[in-house]
This record gives structure tokens, sequence and C-alpha cells, in this order.
């Protein structure tokens, strides 16, 4: 469900995101999921089921050192009135 944006770069990072919409109504919300990585997994899926975020939207799960969790970003715009 993850999909990797950018093998290139700093395999310890994200992908950054750019928004720079002036006439749009809309805001970028950035969500970040951290548990293990069975728990972010099954959050990026309902998240895409109830059509929130797509799961193709989740950067790779970075994985903690010495812990069992990984971190997991993604961003998308929001309206806003």
């Amino acid at each position: 469900m993850f999909i990797d944006r950018d093998s290139s770069g700093d395999s310890n990072q994200p992908p950054e995101e750019t928004f720079s919409n002036p006439f749009s109504d809309e805001e970028p919300v950035k969500i970040t999921l951290v548990g293990t990585r069975k728990a972010v997994d099954r959050m990026v899926g309902m998240l895409h089921r109830y059509n929130i975020i797509s799961g193709s939207a989740w950067s790779r799960p970075i994985p903690f050192k010495n812990s069992d969790e990984v971190i997991s970003v993604a961003s998308r715009s929001i309206q806003i009135d």
C-alpha cells in the first residue's frame, strides 16, 4: 500500500510535498502515524477505505531504532471555509 516515490533520495526521510496555490481555499494537512508496522498498515488501509486519504499518499514506513514501531506520513489538502 505504501509507495516509495524517491528511492534515490535520503532513505530515512519521507518525501516532501509542496503546496503553492495562493488562490485556493485549500490548505495542506500533514498526517503522521506511529505504531507497530501491523497497526500502521491497518490504519492506512482504514483511511483509504473511508476515502480520507489514499494508501499511495503515505511514505514508506520508517522504523525507529531499538523499537518495534514505525512512522509514516502523508499530506493532503483540505477545503477551508
